[in-house]
Formats: structure tokens, sequence, C-alpha cells
């Protein structure tokens, strides 16, 4: 139905630290990207009842996961400086103007799409953990190999997945009536 052309490029990884302003990219790609959305049931027993009836109570937030492989060998800083992106996501967002000034803040949020099969989602920022590899630092003892395993939380009241959503339905639509009306049209009765 939909010709998907070859293409001689890819568009890089990258995500966009929204609070603090800050491009976040790396020669890496993530690994397995897990996605999660959890689906809640409630067994309600009743008294008497040789059963209990299931009934949904909600769905949970969705969530997705991954490591990224941060390699940078460099005598002297290793992959420090790529680490320090990450470490903003791991604090209140500050900024540059109110690094100083101010006190109750949020952790920041990211605008992020690589690997979801979404647009450009945004997301809050609820895992940020490092693990630099022993063998990979240098004499110096800066880290020159490290993976990052981060977990986003979908902001779904954000304007841009309202969005998705309504594109979501309206495909879900074309799926269902395209091949109905192509069969119509050979001349096909149902």
């Amino acid at each position: 139905m939909f010709n998907v052309n070859h293409y001689n490029f890819s568009l890089p990884w990258f995500m966009y630290d929204i609070s603090n302003t800050q491009l976040i990219t790396s020669q890496t790609v993530p690994g397995d990207m897990t996605d999660n959305k959890q689906i809640i049931l409630t067994e309600v027993p009743i008294p008497g009842l040789n059963y209990s009836p299931v009934q949904s109570s909600g769905n949970g937030n969705r969530k997705i996961s991954f490591t990224l492989p941060l390699l940078k060998r460099n005598n002297t800083i290793g992959n420090s400086l790529l680490l320090q992106q990450f470490h903003a996501l791991r604090n209140q967002a500050t900024g540059l103007g109110n690094i100083f000034t101010e006190q109750f803040k949020p952790n920041p949020k990211v605008l992020y799409y690589w690997g979801t099969g979404s647009v450009p989602q945004v997301y809050f920022v609820s895992k940020c953990n490092f693990t630099n590899k022993r063998m990979w630092t240098n004499q110096l003892g800066m880290p020159q190999y490290s993976e990052v395993s981060i977990e986003l939380i979908l902001d779904e009241l954000d304007p841009i997945y309202k969005a998705e959503e309504l594109f979501r339905t309206i495909s879900i639509f074309y799926q269902q009536a395209v091949p109905a009306f192509e069969f119509m049209g050979e001349g096909r009765q149902f």
C-alpha cells in the first residue's frame, strides 16, 4: 500500500533536553529498546460466585528504556564531556541563566524519537544511570567507555502526543477503509 523508498541516509540518534536547552547526541546509537505500557486489570471478588470478574481499571504510563554505549578514547578527559550532558538529566533543571537563582524546579523533560516508531515526543526522565567500564579507564582515571541506562516516561498531556493520537486514529480508519474500497473496485461484492 505504501511505497517505502530505500534511503541513502539515516537520521542521527539524538535527544533534546528541553529544560536545559541542550542537544545530546553521540556516534553510537542505543541498544535494544524496551517499550512498556501497563494494562491494569482488577479481579473483583463477589461473595458466593465461583470466580472473580475482571474489570479494567485503566492503563499505566508508556515507558521506554534503553542503554547507550558511550565510547571516547581520549588520553586526557575520555568521555567525560559526553557524561556531563547526561549528568544534567539527573538533576533539577537549571538552564544557563538560572544556575544560581532557582531552587525548586522539576527534573528535565526531553524530546526523544529514535527507535520508538513515534514522532518525536516529550518524556520525563525517570532513570539515568552510568556504568563506567573498569578496563576502559585512562591513566588519569577518566572513563573512556561508559554505558548510560535511561528510562523515559511519556508525557501524555503534551500537545504533540495528542496530535499523534489523532493521527493514529485516522490511520487506523484509513488502513481499514482503503482495502475495502479496493476490494469493491474490482467488481466483487461482500
